[in-house]
C-alpha cells in the first residue's frame, strides 16, 4: 500500500509538471508489476490506481497513453485497448512500441497490422524501436525484424502523426555515430512512407 501511495504521488507530480511545461502526453508503462509476479491482486490494484491517475490527468488536461511493454500484461495494442475501454476516458489512450508489439505478434498468433487496428481511434502516438525475436533492448536500427515503413504507414492512415524514436547507447563510445546512423535510418523510413522524410 505504501508503494502504491508513493507511485500515485509521483504520477500526480508528473502530471502537474507536464501541465506546467505544456507537455500534452505522458507515456506510461503498461506494467502492473515489473520485479514481482503479476497476480489477480496486482491487476486489480493497477486498475484502481489507473482510475485515480486518469482522474488527475483529466483535471489537468494531460493525456496518459499506454506504452506496450515486453511482458504479457500489456504487450499488445489489444490489451492496452481493453484498459482504455474499462476506464472510458478521453485522457487515457495508447502509445504503442512498434518493436514490442512486433515481438508479441510472433508469440501471440496475430499480426502487427491487426494489433494496431485494435487500437484505431485510441492511438495518440507511436514509439519506434528495433527488436529481434525475444530481445527488446540494445538493437541497432536495421539489424532487427521491425517493419518500420508498415507501422508508420498504418499510423498515418489512422491519423497518427506523433512519433518517438528510441536510440540505444550500447556503451561502446560510438554514441555520436550511432545517433547519426539511427537518425538517418528513421529518416529513410519516413521518406519511404511519405516522400518527405522527418
Amino acid at each position: 500500500e505504501a508503494a502504491q501511495a508513493r507511485s500515485l504521488e509521483i504520477m500526480d507530480d508528473a502530471i502537474l509538471l507536464a501541465r506546467d511545461l505544456g507537455i500534452r502526453i505522458i507515456q506510461i508503462a503498461g506494467y502492473d508489476e515489473y520485479y514481482n509476479p503479476s497476480t489477480p491482486g496486482t491487476r486489480e490494484n493497477f486498475l484502481t490506481n489507473l482510475r485515480k491517475a486518469v482522474t488527475t490527468a483529466a483535471r489537468e488536461g494531460v493525456l496518459l497513453a499506454f506504452e506496450t511493454m515486453e511482458t504479457d500484461f500489456i504487450n499488445t495494442v489489444g490489451k492496452a485497448a481493453a484498459y482504455v475501454k474499462k476506464i472510458d476516458s478521453p485522457y487515457l489512450q495508447i502509445y504503442p512500441d512498434l518493436g514490442n508489439i512486433t515481438n508479441a505478434a510472433l508469440t501471440g498468433g496475430h499480426t502487427v497490422p491487426s494489433d494496431l487496428e485494435s487500437g484505431r481511434g485510441h492511438i495518440a502516438a507511436m514509439h519506434l524501436k528495433e527488436t529481434v525475436p525475444g530481445k527488446f533492448r540494445d538493437i541497432p536500427y536495421g539489424t532487427g525484424h521491425v517493419n518500420f515503413e508498415e507501422g508508420i504507414s498504418i499510423a498515418f492512415e489512422q491519423g497518427v502523426f506523433l512519433f518517438v524514436s528510441e536510440f540505444w547507447d550500447t556503451g561502446k563510445g560510438d554514441w555520436r555515430e550511432q545517433l547519426i546512423r539511427s537518425r538517418e535510418f528513421m529518416g529513410r523510413a519516413f521518406e519511404q512512407v511519405s516522400g518527405g522524410g522527418l
